[in-house]
């Protein structure tokens, strides 16, 4: 995306102007502050039929995604600089700022961090930063960051209601996390591959239990081809049994003495026909404790832990012709195996995306789309951007019905700066 390159003395008036006019400073110094985002506002029609709570039809104003950052760097000698950023999400704009879950962003929401950085050691920051199972092999641009439609990676509806992507509500990608109190190292790059790792502290130590959480990623890069594998682990975490009972689907929250992973690996290619393909495989390894009931052989009682597995694939598809591009995926998220009382087909979700973009230039971008998922009877997969909540709209409680099929068509424009 565009950025901005201003001096200290200057970034009051850069922050007045930095949403109307994309105007580039010619002074460098040393110590520089740069200055990026971008807007992205959709208008939609949105429905969810098929669960207890249906979410009926309805127009809306959306956002994708929305955000403004500055980062800077500070020269230590000709190989090692000090770098910083500060970056917020602008979401929830068409609501002034506050989501269905009555929670407002703040400057600092999104990646914020202090840190080194060398072309010969790597990279190392600490601070609220996405886990290397996110930022360098994950579902945005050439597998990782988050660039939005700018550039085709694995999830080519990044940041838009088609994602398929990105988060514990999505049908793939579900362990990428950004990571508070936490610490994050990228190795150089070496004939293409490129490592790297990220622990987060748990601070809270909810339920007493620590829930500190670590990611490992590996990526191999060359020309058109990106390959990536990744892991993430999350301490004194599973599946909450209680809230499952009752009807909320799956949720993780503080279960102490359990663990909750996932592993992935994605590739995308970019053929010379300028067609990218992405196709990815995430197995979800989920902690569950489980009530045992009364038999014939045993009168006792008690919980056993166990671990349940969930597969996922995606397969994407971007053709682009001059400066449109089109856009088609397709993600299936299978059943939760060794789940007890429920059928395992129960938590199965599939999700098929279409979109049509157009780069009026480097700037601005109107795009087309629809997604529609399919859930069955106690899966809550949600639309990847600004989901759907059918319960306590507007209370730190809503949630989105198990067994609701969202879908959504729509217009947008992104607009960068």
């Amino acid at each position: 995306m565009q950025k901005v390159v201003l001096t200290r003395n200057t970034l009051a008036a850069a922050l007045a102007i930095a949403c109307t006019a994309p105007t580039a400073f010619a002074t460098e110094i040393n110590n520089f502050v740069s200055i990026y985002g971008f807007i992205n506002g959709q208008i939609e029609s949105v429905e969810a039929k098929g669960g207890a709570t249906p979410y009926e039809r309805r127009g809306r104003i959306s956002d994708g995604n929305s955000r403004i950052g500055f980062t800077g760097n500070v020269e230590v000698n000709s190989d090692i600089k000090g770098i910083w950023q500060i970056e917020g999400g602008l979401n929830n704009f068409e609501q002034a700022g506050t989501n269905d879950n009555g929670q407002t962003a703040t400057l600092e929401s999104r990646n914020t961090f202090v840190g080194l950085q060398s072309e010969k050691f790597g990279r190392f920051v600490i601070g609220n930063s996405d886990s290397v199972y996110r930022s360098l092999v994950g579902s945005g641009s050439a597998l990782g960051g988050n660039m939005g439609m700018t550039v085709h990676g694995v999830d080519v509806f990044n940041n838009t209601s088609a994602q398929l992507t990105g988060n514990q509500d999505s049908i793939f990608s579900r362990g990428e996390s950004r990571m508070k109190n936490s610490a994050h190292y990228l190795s150089p790059e070496l004939f293409g591959f490129q490592a790297g790792v990220s622990y987060g502290f748990d601070e809270a130590r909810a339920s007493r239990s620590d829930r500190s959480r670590y990611s490992l990623a590996l990526k191999y890069q060359y020309e058109g081809l990106a390959i990536g594998v990744a892991y993430d682990r999350q301490n004194n975490t599973g599946i909450d049994s209680m809230m499952l009972q009752r009807g909320y689907g799956v949720i993780l929250n503080a279960q102490e003495g359990l663990s909750t992973s996932y592993a992935k690996a994605v590739i995308s290619y970019t053929l010379p026909t300028k067609t990218t393909v992405g196709f990815g495989y995430e197995r979800s390894s989920l902690g569950n404790s489980q009530f045992i009931n009364p038999s014939v052989g045993s009168i006792y009682t008690g919980n056993r832990d166990k671990t349940l597995k969930q597969d996922a694939v995606i397969l994407t598809l971007a053709q682009d012709y001059g400066d449109a591009s089109f856009l088609f995926g397709y993600g299936k998220l299978n059943g939760l195996k060794g789940i007890n009382s429920f059928a395992e087909d129960d938590f199965q979700s599939k999700q098929l995306s279409l979109a049509a973009t157009y780069k009026l230039n480097k700037f601005l971008t109107p795009y087309i789309y629809l997604t529609r998922i399919n859930n069955n009877a106690q899966s809550s997969t949600n639309l990847g951007q600004s989901s759907l909540r059918s319960n306590n709209l507007g209370t730190s409680t809503a949630f989105f019905a198990p067994g609701n099929s969202p879908r959504a068509i729509g217009v947008g424009l992104l607009a960068r700066f």
